[in-house]
């Protein structure tokens, strides 16, 4: 009987383990060779599969079917890659126990392990809502990123997860974590414009379809 896959899911408190998401997406073509598939290639990706959970896509002046299937499609697409996945989205921190619901119905069949990061504030009820999601008590992970910079939360992750980090630098990873961390307002704030800077992209990714498809028809009436 073979060996059932894991699934990582990272969520996090606001500015606690921020760089995890881009630097998995930034590190994704690494992490397969690794035997690790990251769920999303961009920031982008992975907003749109959490507002998609969430139902909250007006809040950022998105459509429903800008966000519709996107979960279940990079699963789909994980699921094929035959190797553990991994998903980063501290945004999922807020989620209700019936959209976490929803997101792990679709990893039917994995083992799935919930790692929380924390070191801005109390996780309790994060960890009380995520951890009806795991059926063991030790699938769910609290790591604490309090005083940690980005290089020490990457390689505290992948310890956790079980790959190293010496070759994945974090040079090239555009960085979202806080300037002021002394500051829960200005911590909160700088993680919802970094949400809405993905969501931006987002409609950026519609406009250059649009633009393209109406090129393709000026083409053939030419």
């Amino acid at each position: 009987m073979s060996k059932k896959r894991k699934a990582w899911i990272h969520v996090g408190l606001p500015g606690a383990g921020d760089i995890l998401e881009p630097a998995l997406a930034h590190h994704h073509h690494a992490l397969r060779d690794l035997g690790f598939a990251p769920l999303a290639q961009n920031s982008a990706q992975s907003f749109r599969a959490a507002v998609e959970i969430m139902r909250n896509h007006q809040e950022w002046g998105l459509r429903r079917s800008e966000v519709e299937g996107q979960w279940t499609r990079l699963v789909g697409l994980g699921i094929a890659e035959k190797a553990d996945l991994l998903f980063s989205q501290p945004m999922l921190a807020a989620a209700t126990p019936g959209q976490i619901a929803l997101l792990v119905d679709a990893l039917h069949g994995f083992r799935v392990h919930v790692v929380v990061t924390t070191g801005t504030g109390d996780a309790a009820a994060v960890l009380d809502r995520w951890g009806t999601v795991v059926r063991k008590p030790e699938r769910l992970h609290l790591l604490d990123v309090a005083g940690k910079d980005d290089r020490a939360v990457w390689k505290a992750f992948g310890r956790l997860v079980g790959f190293g980090t010496a070759s994945l630098q974090l040079d090239a990873v555009p960085s979202v974590a806080p300037t002021c961390e002394s500051l829960d307002d200005a911590r909160r704030e700088l993680e919802r414009l970094a949400r809405r800077n993905a969501s931006l992209e987002i409609r950026l990714e519609e406009l250059d379809r649009k633009r393209k498809k109406l090129k393709r028809r000026l083409k053939k009436a030419a």
